[in-house]
């Protein structure tokens, strides 16, 4: 009776690690280790300027993406620092961008 107990347990104890062992591939030469896959990032695009619209000199605001918006909202992570006749600047992190209504890039 215990030569039985022995034998099952002992089963037991090989049906725990054979999980472990079919996790690692097979085919890999020994003492190899897989690379940890790299966090990817998502990319977040930067909002369209689709217009700027302004009352007064110093009372504008900004259609982004369709959505109309004051200085200091935000945008997909983007906070909206100062909006101008011509020009409105995002900050998200520690980075700037300023876009403006009319690429002025021209491709000779």
């Amino acid at each position: 009776m215990q030569t039985m107990a022995k034998s099952v347990i002992g089963m037991c104890l090989l049906t725990l690690a054979l999980p472990s062992v079919a996790a690692t591939d097979p085919t890999a030469p020994l003492g190899f280790e897989a690379l940890s896959q790299p966090a990817t990032r998502a990319k977040i695009r930067l909002p369209r300027l689709d217009a700027i619209l302004c009352a007064s000199e110093n009372d504008c605001s900004a259609v982004l993406n369709g959505r109309a918006l004051a200085n200091g909202q935000s945008i997909n992570g983007y906070v909206i620092r100062a909006i101008n006749e011509e020009a409105v600047t995002l900050v998200r992190g520690d980075r700037r961008w300023s876009l403006t209504v009319f690429n002025e890039q021209v491709v000779q």
